[in-house]
């Protein structure tokens, strides 16, 4: 029986799922790990942790499910948006920490873009505008503040494209990749815009050669890497992508006008066109399937479910500590007490974004996380609630962004683990009006990856077999009466973003 394994790096820890060629899952394991904040605003990782979490769990997977490591077929990688991506030597040693996709500091050198290369070009080229969170703004911070750093750069490398490059030892860049850094991807033709490299200042040969589909074999496990991983040397490795769409594909996203609202620790809210549907108000790239032909769009909430774990961790510390002897999860303990409180959770807005400033579609960079209307009535669990329904408020406005761009809602899909709260799932059903659709079966990204990797060995015929792998879901529908409670919090929500722009224009020019 053929085996396939699909690996997430993600931006609080790495997911392996190993799954036979029907789509059953045959083993699972997560790592979990944490982001650098040296600064407020900022976000960091060293990806040699991003590596040893993914092997570990590659490891695991085999070990758990007792299998001969030869059964397995293909691997796929998939991982989070590595922002400025990894700064590598000439011996592919990283040169400081990866900037991730959350980091917001690079404000000044969307100022210099703006003024020196102008808005009007990097949109018409890469579909994309100018924004602290593309990698290119990024890598332009690196070479103003850190000289010494970008004066040693032989490749930047994308998380996914180092880990198969310590798998394999061969260079890639998918498509997905590449486009979400942004003002570097001419999106009309698939391809780097060296031209606007250029005019930019980041040289063309600090990227690989080749830019890959990402169900493209890019090569083969090492021998060095079958020692850390459990793999066969020669087991065939996948060019991979980014994690938001590839767990759009994991909920079986492929027609045109399917929505995965992915409830991860960010929410991408990711919108599949057959066609070229660009609006500065999204951000655009090619997708995990028909990259060279199909596009992947997206509106989200940097910090969503980062702001569900900052509760659970700061507010929530009671349900961690009981949520082993009560063999449940903390999070479905803190569901528990806050399903008793009522829709609107009497009279608390959240706004959820807890880094400073914001991407499509708010493009704000002083945006911050608030709580509004706070009384000391309220308890803990009328503030979790708050929490879950002030990133479906933010979901709401994100899809109504993507509407008003011409992308048709035709069937939208929950995904990811936050999908797994029926109290979350309930709430963004309510809050936006539309029905929604979860696939229990779906375990986000990395049964992504292990769907490409099939179709890359020939293990499956298309990547249509995901609606087979998925079977049938549930349907969660709007409740009409909270849906029209929820249509003035909506409202007020919008005027909270506007009404407390001052005051974060204010506080972004106390704090460092």
């Amino acid at each position: 029986m053929p085996l396939l394994l699909g690996t997430d790096i993600g931006t609080l820890g790495a997911k392996s799922v190993l799954v036979d060629d029907e789509g059953r899952i045959v083993a699972t394991a997560f790592e979990e790990y944490g982001v650098l904040t040296p600064r407020q605003g900022w976000a960091e990782q060293w990806p040699d942790v991003w590596v040893e979490a993914a092997f570990k769990t590659m490891r695991r997977c085999i070990e758990t499910a007792g299998i001969n490591p030869g059964d397995v077929e293909g691997v796929c990688i998939s991982s989070l948006y590595g922002g400025s991506g990894i700064p590598c030597d000439r011996g592919m040693r990283p040169l400081r920490p990866c900037i991730i996709w959350a980091d917001r500091r690079a404000v000044e050198e969307c100022r210099w873009v703006e003024e020196n290369v102008g808005v009007d070009i990097i949109y018409e080229r890469t579909g994309n505008v100018i924004d602290p969170y593309y990698g290119y703004t990024k890598m332009l911070w690196i070479k103003r503040h850190e000289p010494e750093v970008w004066s040693r750069i032989h490749r930047l490398m994308t998380p996914n494209g180092y880990c198969i490059y310590r798998m394999t030892g061969v260079e890639s860049i998918d498509l997905s990749s590449a486009g979400n850094y942004g003002g570097i991807f001419d999106i009309h033709h698939r391809n780097w815009s060296e031209e606007l490299m250029e005019l930019l200042g980041i040289p063309r040969d600090f990227f690989p050669e080749k830019l890959y589909e990402s169900d493209e074999v890019v090569g083969e496990v090492t021998s060095e890497a079958s020692r850390e991983t459990g793999l066969m040397p020669g087991t065939p490795v996948c060019a991979g992508g980014i994690d938001a769409p590839m767990s759009a594909l994991a909920v079986g996203a492929l027609e045109n006008g399917d929505v995965a609202v992915m409830l991860g620790t960010s929410m991408c809210n990711g919108f599949i066109s057959h066609s070229l549907r660009l609006s500065p108000r999204l951000v655009n790239f090619p997708y995990v399937v028909e990259g060279r032909r199909w596009l992947y769009s997206f509106t989200g909430v940097t910090t969503a479910g980062y702001c569900i774990r900052w509760f659970r961790d700061n507010l929530g510390r009671l349900e961690a500590l009981l949520a082993p002897e009560m063999d449940m999860d903390a999070y479905a303990l803190l569901d528990r007490e806050a399903e008793r409180i009522p829709a609107g959770s009497e009279g608390l807005i959240f706004l959820p974004h807890m880094m400073v400033g914001e991407r499509a579609p708010y493009w704000d960079e002083h945006l911050r996380g608030a709580l509004l209307g706070l009384t000391v009535y309220h308890t803990r669990p009328h503030l979790f609630r708050a929490f879950l329904e002030g990133v479906a408020y933010a979901a709401r406005y994100s899809l109504e962004a993507a509407r008003e761009a011409g992308h048709p809602l035709r069937r939208i899909m929950l995904v990811d683990g936050g999908a797994r709260s029926k109290l979350w799932r309930h709430i963004l059903a309510d809050v936006t009006g539309l029905r929604m659709l979860y696939l229990p079966q779906a375990v986000g990204a990395p049964l992504g990856d292990a769907l490409l990797a099939a179709v890359a060995v020939g293990a499956v015929r298309d990547v249509r077999a995901i609606w087979i792998w998925l079977g049938e879901g549930l349907w969660v529908e709007p409740n009409p009466e909270r849906s029209r409670l929820y249509e003035a919090y909506y409202r007020l929500y919008r005027r909270s973003i506007g009404a407390c722009g001052v005051v974060f224009r204010g506080i972004k020019g106390l704090v460092s």
